[in-house]
């Protein structure tokens, strides 16, 4: 953040607090007034419902803050232009777009990632900027053929044996008109800087994450219904009983499945494998071997190491559910994160490569962030929490940290 918009939001803070003398009130009233991005920026902090809202995502973060916030947000009605000062009356926590520097607090908010304020469009960077991860993946049918999915018009796709594929509104359904002798098996992939989301021919939702796939065949037949991943997937699996569900995460570990939602996390770079129980019961096995297995209940992890061989699962009770699933709500959740598992997340979701000047310093980060921002957004949010980096085409160098 630079010094002009670092006084502005200080301005604004002032303002909400009623804290504002007579000079800077008249200066924060010049900003507001000089553009309608200015007028649409400010009055963002100060309407009720979105405050409202905000409040409600602050309070259920429940992470330690860098020093208390004493003073709190008017829910008082505030006029478009000019600006209105006014008796600020009774106060609520200050929940939207607060930035507390130091590893301690993380809340950056942010509308839409179109919203940048004038300063922003005539920075020299915006032609380097990259766009955070939108839908599309590749769909390889059984025979070998691609098909490109970030373009495809609604309708149908392809047809594999008796099963109709379609799209519709960024959902790829499987419709089976009957079940065939032979399984056919199609494969969903992400790239980075991709996601999407499926329905299975049983009627079970799937979300890929950016670089991930799934393998599963264009009708379910037999005994079970089995699937293989990479990467990390939210399941909702449909419920069928003479039918589990099985998702292959890796050559020896196999998670069971009978009606549930639950998310799985198995990246090759990633040290630690982990399956997120939401609702349900799942068994995570190694090698089908009955006493290497643990089943989970609500709320629990299971955790493995990303190794060949010497499984053993770790069970964790009481998963933060909100940061596991936050890539598919919409936004980057940080519980205890390093700086090296931050930029994993980086390089899958805007498609960049990140290196290190020096070696990757120690750094651990809480609070939650939009995923709908910008890269240079983002980076501008890094400095402020003393992360130093700077853009060279797909390549994020980070320079420094304080």
């Amino acid at each position: 953040m630079n010094e002009l918009s670092k006084a502005i939001a200080d301005l604004i803070q002032k303002h909400l607090n009623d804290d504002l003398n007579d000079q800077e009130k008249q200066d924060l009233d010049n900003w507001v007034q000089q553009s309608e991005e200015h007028q649409q920026f400010f009055h963002q902090f100060t309407d009720e419902e979105k405050l409202a809202a905000m409040l409600s995502e602050y309070e259920k973060s429940k992470v330690l803050v860098f020093e208390k916030i004493k003073k709190s947000i008017p829910l008082g009605e505030v006029k478009t232009q000019p600006v209105r000062w006014m008796n600020m009356g009774k106060r609520i926590a200050i929940a939207a777009s607060i930035l507390i520097i130091g590893g301690v607090l993380v809340w950056w908010s942010i509308n839409s990632k179109n919203d940048q304020t004038a300063e922003t469009k005539t920075s020299p960077l915006v032609q380097q900027d990259r766009q955070p991860a939108s839908e599309g993946a590749i769909l390889k049918l059984a025979d070998g053929k691609e098909i490109i999915l970030d373009d495809t018009k609604d309708g149908a796709v392809a047809q594999e044996g008796n099963t109709q594929i379609t799209k519709q509104g960024g959902l790829l359904a499987y419709n089976s008109q009957q079940q065939s002798d032979k399984p056919l098996y199609n494969t969903l992939s992400t790239p980075k800087g991709r996601i999407y989301k499926l329905a299975l021919p049983d009627g079970s939702k799937v979300w890929l994450n950016a670089a991930s796939s799934i393998r599963f065949p264009a009708t379910f037949t037999g005994e079970e219904r089995k699937v293989e991943i990479t990467g990390e997937v939210f399941f909702e699996v449909a419920k069928k009983a003479d039918m589990p569900f099985r998702v292959k995460v890796d050559a020896q570990t196999t998670i069971e499945v009978l009606g549930t939602e639950f998310n799985v996390n198995a990246y090759s770079n990633e040290e630690l494998l982990r399956t997120t129980l939401l609702t349900g019961a799942i068994r995570v096995q190694c090698q089908d071997q009955e006493e290497n297995s643990v089943v989970l209940k609500p709320g629990q992890q299971a955790q493995w190491k990303n190794a060949p061989t010497n499984q053993s699962f770790m069970v964790i009770r009481n998963a933060n559910i909100e940061k596991v699933v936050g890539w598919k709500d919409g936004y980057f959740s940080f519980d205890d994160l390093t700086l090296e598992e931050l930029m994993r997340e980086v390089e899958r979701w805007y498609d960049v490569e990140v290196v290190y000047e020096k070696r990757a310093p120690a750094k651990i980060f809480f609070g939650k962030v939009n995923r709908n921002l910008s890269l240079l957004d983002f980076m501008e949010g890094l400095n402020d929490w003393g992360v130093h980096s700077k853009l060279e085409g797909r390549k994020l160098i980070v320079t420094g940290v304080e």
